[in-house]
């Protein structure tokens, strides 16, 4: 093989690689370039995430909170038109039947803005007492 041949199949390996490192460059270029571009989207759907669980914690918190007052209208009221209870005797027997049942407590403002908009028959407040129910004295 004459020198020359053998330089110039030298120069053609050496493009070659030299081809092959660019389109290396211009792939990382590109794999780069699509990673910055997802980033931001990443956060903001990570955002996303955050409020939804957010939201979605609010929701079963109040969920929880409404059926333990459900409950404790079912369980331990009976419903008696001429029955006055006053309000804060209203709201222990309910911390006491959420203590004995295992439900969360919520606060008085809470127990009586959700009490005060259940039916069947509704309850009503006049002069500091709920109106309508008397609290249930046996289990039967």
């Amino acid at each position: 093989m004459d020198p020359s041949d053998q330089i110039t199949n030298q120069e053609k390996k050496i493009k070659e690689l030299e081809q092959g490192l660019n389109d290396l460059r211009q792939g990382l270029t590109l794999v780069r370039d699509y990673y910055r571009d997802l980033e931001p989207v990443s956060r903001q759907q990570d955002a996303i995430d955050a409020v939804d669980a957010q939201v979605t914690r609010q929701l079963m918190d109040e969920d929880i909170e409404f059926e333990g007052i459900w409950k404790f209208h079912e369980d331990a009221l009976v419903p008696d038109p001429g029955a006055r209870v006053p309000l804060g005797e209203m709201y222990e027997a309910f911390v006491r039947y959420c203590a004995q049942n295992g439900r969360s407590v919520v606060d008085q403002d809470a127990f009586e803005f959700v009490f005060e908009r259940l039916e069947n028959p509704k309850p009503d407040i006049s002069c500091g007492e709920w109106i309508g129910y008397r609290l249930r004295t046996d289990r039967g």
